[in-house]
């Protein structure tokens, strides 16, 4: 459904429009009304609107000049200008304007609705092209190489179905088969490189992921991805245009060259990590933790190095592991400091599982669970500038004390308490900072009445106009230009009551320049006119 602005400082041509007209049957679900271009303009800033019918002749802002700023700012949106006089320099700027109809007044309610109609056909048209298969397509080639290394962070993390990933690598032109021999090469930038600017950084990876596509690329297919370590993980294939096949001796001396051209050329050094033959997809995860312990444990600090994996990975003897789900984006952190709830819940849900099903009652990797979850939940504490003391109450004193816990169920029941402390501070905070935005918006409508609007307002509280309007719609049910209009109303009612000031004078001093248009309005609310109102 779509959103109508109808815009004349004729406040009964408006209301008619607006009210006894069926909308609805062409599709309209919602009619604003407005009676200048500054207030139009303020509607559009605050709502999302599709269509506007304005008048030509308005005080102040014409109407033809209302479309110029819709049209700067909303180049979408349909307009129809209604004008009394048959004026073809009128008729020539609206069609320079692109105006989707011209209609000179009276207009008949059909010619109107018939208006809206094409101007919503338009609308549907121009929608339908832009989302069109073609141009979606052309979108996604532009896009493809940030498409694939989104693919492969997550193939390095955990494995898709086949069904999905076979239809995301034919999204992204990879025609790669499912239970394909590869190699991966793990690629670590060292000292020279993490001196440069982070421009010049940026340039030197670019330059190293060339030279080797440049080495790999006449016999092998590589894919690769800067993972968050900011190691470069490359998967090695054979190419697709003839019958090599993969040898590990020959990729091994490719990796070599790779290191000498990017010392001789680049004057850095670079270590590299290079597995055995894997199987796409299905052994992608366990191989890059496999290599990225490799850089821990084998090559450390050491620099310039190229390490080629066993075929079968060391097993040491009674050996621990990490709970992999802390560690796995998206991090418990992130989450936790932009309060999304459903997200925490699905991963502390996930850690847990991971906990019961691999580890047990293990105290070592509850106290591991214990660690992590508390430094996230510190993190977005401070980070959302709260204290702990204030945020999570008597749940701060198990933070003191430290991991007191021997089962998971003692943990998870600590937790719970924690995450719905701090969510019960974030929600009290936000509530108290939109009531603190409230008493602002009042207190400057008081004090600016005569120019008070959507958008005078939003820039005196710093915040965007289409938020704080619905945020202020959303705490008091009423709308910024409803409650300013009210305020107006309200002062010139005790300014009538109180003062001898000439009704003119009291127009201009709540916000109207036009007494006319006071007048009707003020009677629209208290039933006189305001000289009535004076003298009762």
């Amino acid at each position: 459904m779509y959103q109508l602005l109808i815009v004349d400082d004729q406040p009964d041509l408006v209301e008619d429009l607006a009210t006894n007209m069926d909308w609805e049957s062409i599709g309209i679900s919602s009619v604003y009304q407005a009676h200048s271009a500054n207030e139009a303009l303020d509607t559009m800033k605050a709502t999302q609107i599709d269509i506007v019918i304005t008048d030509i002749r308005m005080p102040g802002i014409s109407g033809l000049d209302l479309i110029d700023a819709i049209k700067t700012s909303w180049n979408h949106v349909k307009c129809i200008l209604l004008s009394g006089y048959n004026d073809f320099e009128y008729a020539q700027r609206a069609l320079r304007q692109q105006a989707s109809a011209f209609l000179l007044k009276p207009v008949e309610d059909e010619e109107l609705m018939q208006a809206v109609k094409k101007a919503i056909e338009d609308l549907e048209q121009h929608w339908l092209e832009v989302s069109s298969l073609h141009n979606a397509i052309s979108s996604l080639k532009a896009n493809l190489p940030i498409l694939r290394s989104h693919l492969l962070t997550t193939l390095l993390h955990k494995q898709l179905p086949q069904e999905q990933l076979q239809k995301w690598l034919h999204m992204v032109e990879l025609p790669l088969d499912w239970d394909a021999p590869c190699y991966m090469m793990l690629l670590r930038m060292e000292d020279y490189f993490y001196k440069q600017s982070e421009e010049d950084s940026s340039l030197l990876e670019y330059a190293i992921c060339n030279i080797a596509e440049e080495i790999f690329s006449e016999n092998y297919q590589l894919w690769h991805v800067k993972d968050s370590y900011g190691y470069y993980a490359f998967l090695i294939f054979a190419s697709s245009d003839g019958d090599y096949r993969l040898h590990a001796e020959a990729i091994e001396q490719k990796a070599a060259h790779l290191q000498h051209y990017v010392k001789l050329y680049l004057k850095g050094t670079i270590s590299l990590v290079l597995s055995q033959q894997l199987t796409f997809p299905q052994q992608l995860t366990s191989e890059y933790e496999r290599l990225l312990h490799s850089f821990r444990q084998r090559i450390g600090s050491e620099r310039d190095f190229l390490l080629t994996m066993q075929a079968e990975p060391e097993v040491e003897a009674d050996g621990a592991d990490c709970l992999t789900q802390l560690y796995t984006p998206p991090l418990l952190n992130h989450l936790l400091e932009i309060g999304q709830w459903e997200a925490v819940d699905d991963k502390l849900e996930a850690i847990f599982i991971e906990l019961e099903q691999k580890r047990g009652d293990s105290h070592e990797h509850i106290v591991e669970a214990y660690y992590a979850i508390a430094s996230a939940l510190s993190y977005a504490v401070h980070k959302n500038k709260l204290r702990m003391t204030d945020s999570l109450g008597a749940e701060f004193n198990q933070l003191l004390t430290g991991p007191n816990f021997h089962t998971i169920m003692q943990l998870r029941s600590w937790l719970d308490g924690v995450i719905h402390a701090y969510k019960q501070s974030i929600t009290a905070r936000t509530q108290h900072s939109r009531t603190g935005i409230i008493q602002k918006v009042q207190d400057y409508a008081a004090q600016h009445l005569a120019d008070a609007s959507l958008q005078t307002i939003a820039d005196h509280v710093f915040l965007n106009a289409s938020y704080l309007s619905k945020v202020y719609k959303l705490e008091t049910g009423e709308g910024i230009s409803e409650y300013v209009t009210r305020l107006r109303l309200e002062t010139a009612a005790h300014l009538l009551r109180t003062t001898s000031e000439k009704i003119y004078e009291i127009s201009v001093k709540v916000g109207y320049n036009k007494t006319s248009y006071f007048i009707k309005v003020f009677k629209d609310r208290y039933g006189v006119t305001p000289q009535e109102f004076r003298d009762q």
